[in-house]
């Protein structure tokens, strides 16, 4: 029997393995819901009691833990102290501590650099303390939809149900409107997570102030030395990303985007300076709209700057600029510019010759490697690139793409066999499948090829809705399931999870687009249990962790 508590004196710890997640996560949905709704009501006191119960319920404790320790990508990234959680009995030893905020000091993050897109620059990351993960995820959680409920509408970095296609959609879809504004700023915050101004940030964080502020203040160590942080949010911490969106939260409602009671207003429909003014931001990424380029200049982009300057921010001069419509610009790795009177999004050159890069990289560095093996490396890669780019303009980009990676592996074929005939190694590399000759593979195992990818529309969110709204909840449960549609490419996998009504087998709960999702083989493959579809169920990469631990098999990857 599957038990739910750990009791705070931590004289009372089951076996993690034998926690019930449905009834955990049921349990901080719940008043997660409700958090949200006394914000809409603008109950401010209910609000924030809701948060404090829920920074001290048990059930989110243990969440928290579970996203830190056994699934974020950080898992295995220590802090400071260099621990990590890593197996249940460490994980139970960490829910049985009693994370009181009375007296929580902070430990200092630790400062690691990785390469930012571009492979010249290095990004500064500073890496919090394993346990002060699991603070900052508690207080997270009680914050979040309370800022759900405040949020603007065009705002779509870093948020619950929201994803980069959203802005995409959203910026096209205002280009593309007849009669629209030609003219774009087209900026970019400079060091936003760097250079955010402690104070005014806090001033709008009426609960956790002191635990906020000492995340902020706690410091940063890089190469054993010690170095006061006097502005700024650690990139690199779970709440960091939230924080930011605090931070910058209000710029979109400078251009009077909203009535008093919420009611959204077209741009054309604004008053006086603000008509035809709009503004979109993916986390410190932003494009502002407007009728000409005299507007931008005199009246949109000194009232952004005046509005940065308050929380300690500036913008980036280099990346900053007006543009045209019909001149086109990037963002968010498309290119969207007017063609012939229309509206174009296509991928952006830049990426798509990065990606090309990659693509050969790869294949240059398996030289020797069997021919499955290869093909077992491009394809997550060129599957990944493709749905990011499935739902623009880019079909002639995945020939394009496919054509090129066709010479790169003709180039590694030929240096196999120097001395062989050019049918010869087409015989014996390349075959015909369907209605498309020249596809790289084996008997077992073919290459995904770029233009297979079907361009499909993307359906924007709708407005301000949020996941944690308990009256959309049929609403974003077929969102997910289109979305978990989409991105699933093996028709196996997709049928057993479409059979389970998108449900993990174990838990019972709805999967989420951005869950990790593993088969579980009902009769294990050690036994003879075969690779059908009938002997397989869809689970969370943590259920299913959870079942082998439970049956005392081994797990890989925990």
């Amino acid at each position: 029997m599957k038990t739910l508590f750990i009791e705070q004196t931590g004289q009372l710890a089951p076996d993690w393995n034998q926690i019930n997640w449905d009834q955990v996560e049921r349990a901080v949905r719940r008043l997660q819901e409700r958090i949200y709704r006394a914000t809409q009501r603008q109950e401010w006191r209910v609000v924030r009691s809701l948060q404090k119960l829920l920074a001290r319920a048990t059930a989110n404790k243990l969440l928290a833990i579970r996203r830190v320790t056994q699934q974020n990508q950080g898992k295995r990234t220590p802090g400071v102290d260099g621990k990590v959680y890593l197996n249940s009995e460490a994980r139970s030893a960490l829910a049985r501590e009693p994370f009181s905020f009375k007296g929580y000091r902070p430990q200092p993050v630790k400062r690691v650099y990785i390469p930012k897109h571009d492979g010249k620059k290095l990004r500064g990351l500073g890496i919090p303390a394993i346990r002060d993960r699991v603070y900052q995820g508690i207080v997270k959680a009680a914050l979040e939809p309370e800022w759900e409920a405040r949020f603007e509408a065009n705002s779509y970095g870093f948020r619950p149900g929201r994803c980069c296609m959203d802005a995409i959609v959203q910026l096209h879809n205002t280009l593309s409107r007849r009669g629209g504004s030609e003219w774009i700023l087209d900026a970019d915050i400079s060091g936003c997570f760097d250079h955010i101004s402690h104070e005014p940030l806090l001033a709008r964080i009426p609960v956790f102030k002191t635990a906020v502020r000492r995340w902020l203040k706690a410091g940063v160590v890089e190469l054993g030395h010690y170095q006061e942080t006097m502005e700024g949010v650690p990139q690199g911490g779970v709440i960091s990303p939230l924080l930011m969106n605090v931070a910058l939260d209000g710029m979109e409602r400078l251009f009077h985007c909203e009535s008093r009671n919420g009611t959204p207003i077209a741009p054309g429909m604004r008053p006086g300076p603000d008509r035809g003014v709009s503004l979109l931001r993916y986390a410190d990424d932003f494009v502002a709209t407007a009728p000409s380029q005299e507007v931008l200049e005199s009246y949109v982009r000194p009232k952004i700057e005046q509005f940065l300057a308050e929380r300690g921010l500036t913008l980036n001069a280099v990346k900053t600029r007006i543009v045209h419509v019909d001149e086109g610009f990037n963002f968010l790795g498309f290119t969207i510019r007017r063609f012939k009177g229309k509206v174009l999004t296509k991928p952006q050159k830049a990426k798509v010759q990065a990606h090309l890069r990659r693509l050969k990289a790869m294949v240059v560095e398996e030289g020797a490697a069997p021919q499955e093996t290869l093909i077992e490396r491009l394809n997550p890669v060129i599957r990944g690139w493709c749905n990011y780019y499935q739902h623009g303009v880019a079909a002639r980009t995945y020939h394009h793409v496919g054509h090129h990676l066709w010479h790169m592996l003709w180039q590694w074929a030929k240096r196999r066999h120097p001395h062989k005939p050019s049918r010869w190694i087409a015989k014996r590399y390349w075959k015909t499948v369907g209605h498309r000759k020249w596809v790289f593979g084996t008997a077992e195992k073919t290459l995904r090829h770029p233009g297979d990818t079907k361009i499909t529309r993307w359906v924007k969110v709708r407005g301000r809705s949020s996941p944690y709204d308990p009256t959309l909840r049929d609403y974003w449960a077929d969102r997910n399931q289109r979305t978990l549609a989409s991105e699933i490419v093996t028709q196996p996998k997709l049928t057993i999870i479409k059979a389970q009504d998108y449900r993990c087998g174990s838990c019972g709960l709805q999967f989420q687009p951005d869950d990790a999702i593993d088969l579980h083989h009902r009769v294990p493959r050690v036994e003879g249990g075969p690779d059908t579809v009938d002997n397989l169920m869809a689970l969370h990469q943590h259920c299913h962790h959870q079942w082998h631990a439970s049956h005392g098999r081994q797990v890989l990857k925990a």
